[in-house]
C-alpha cells in the first residue's frame, strides 16, 4: 500500500514538472520567434504558453507586442489593456495605456486613442513621446473629419445633382409634351379649316349669285322682247282696223 502511495506521489511530481517546463519552454519559443520577426508565429505559441502558465502568470504584454507587429490592433489592444489592469504600479500602467493608445492608433481609432493616451499621461505626466502621440493622435482625428465632412458633401451634392438632372429630364418632357400637343391642335385646325367646305350662315356662294345675276338678266332680256313683240302685234292689228274702217272691208 504504501509503495503505491509513493508511486503516485512521484507521477504527480512528474507531471508538475513537465506542467510547468511546458509554458516555460513555450515562452521562450515565443519571444525567439518574435526576435526572428515571425510574429504571427510568435503569438500563437505565447497565447499557447498563457494557457499553460499558472493563474498568476501574466503574458499580457509579450502577447499584446507579437500582435501588434502582426498587425493584429484589436488582439493587441485586449491585450494591453489586460496588462494596464494588472500592473503594479503607475508607471508600469501608463506604458499599457500607451500601447493601447498606440494600437487604437493603427486602427485609426483616433477618439479613443486620444483617450487612451490621456489616461497614460495622468499617471505618468512626463512622458513625451505619450503627449507627442497625443498631439498625432488630435492632428488625425481633425483631419479625419474634415474628409468625412467633405465626403458627406460630395456625397449631398452629387445627390442635389441627380435630383436637379431628374427634374431638367421631366421638365423637358413636359415641354416636348406641350409642344407636340400644340402641334396636333394646329394641325386638327388646318384640317378643320379645310374640311369646312360649307358656307357660313347668311352667306351665298360666289358660284350661285353669279348664276342668280345671269338669269335674271335672261329673264329681262326675255320680258323685254316678250314686250317688243306684243307692241308690234297690237301695232299691226291696230291699223289693219283703221284700213278696214276706211275701206269697209274686213282683210
Amino acid at each position: 500500500m504504501m509503495r503505491n502511495y509513493f508511486l503516485i506521489a512521484i507521477v504527480m511530481t512528474m507531471c508538475a514538472l513537465t506542467y510547468g517546463q511546458s509554458w516555460e519552454d513555450s515562452l521562450r519559443l515565443g519571444k525567439k520567434l518574435y526576435q526572428e520577426k515571425q510574429f504571427d508565429k510568435a503569438y500563437q505559441t505565447l497565447l499557447q504558453a498563457q494557457k499553460l502558465a499558472p493563474s498568476e502568470v501574466d503574458l499580457s504584454q509579450d502577447i499584446g507586442n507579437a500582435a501588434y507587429r502582426n498587425n493584429d490592433f484589436e488582439m493587441a489592444e485586449k491585450a494591453f489593456r489586460a496588462a494596464a489592469s494588472n500592473g503594479v504600479d503607475d508607471k508600469s500602467n501608463a506604458k499599457h495605456w500607451h500601447n493601447v493608445g498606440n494600437s487604437q492608433l493603427k486602427a485609426k481609432d483616433y477618439q479613443s486613442a486620444i483617450e487612451s493616451y490621456k489616461n497614460a499621461l495622468r499617471l505618468n505626466p512626463e512622458e513625451e513621446q505619450t503627449r507627442y502621440n497625443l498631439s498625432e493622435a488630435q492632428r488625425r482625428l481633425a483631419i479625419q473629419k474634415q474628409q468625412q465632412q467633405q465626403q458627406n458633401q460630395d456625397s449631398q451634392n452629387s445627390e442635389d445633382q441627380k435630383s436637379q438632372d431628374q427634374q431638367n429630364q421631366n421638365k423637358a418632357g413636359e415641354d416636348d409634351n406641350k409642344e407636340n400637343s400644340s402641334q396636333e391642335n394646329q394641325q386638327n385646325n388646318q384640317g378643320g379649316e379645310t374640311q369646312n367646305t360649307n358656307p357660313k350662315e347668311g352667306e351665298e356662294e360666289p358660284v350661285s349669285k353669279l348664276s342668280n345675276q345671269k338669269t335674271e338678266r335672261m329673264l329681262e332680256e326675255l320680258l323685254k322682247k316678250e314686250m317688243q313683240t306684243k307692241k308690234k302685234v297690237q301695232g299691226v292689228r291696230s291699223g289693219n282696223q283703221k284700213n278696214q274702217v276706211k275701206s269697209g272691208k274686213k282683210w
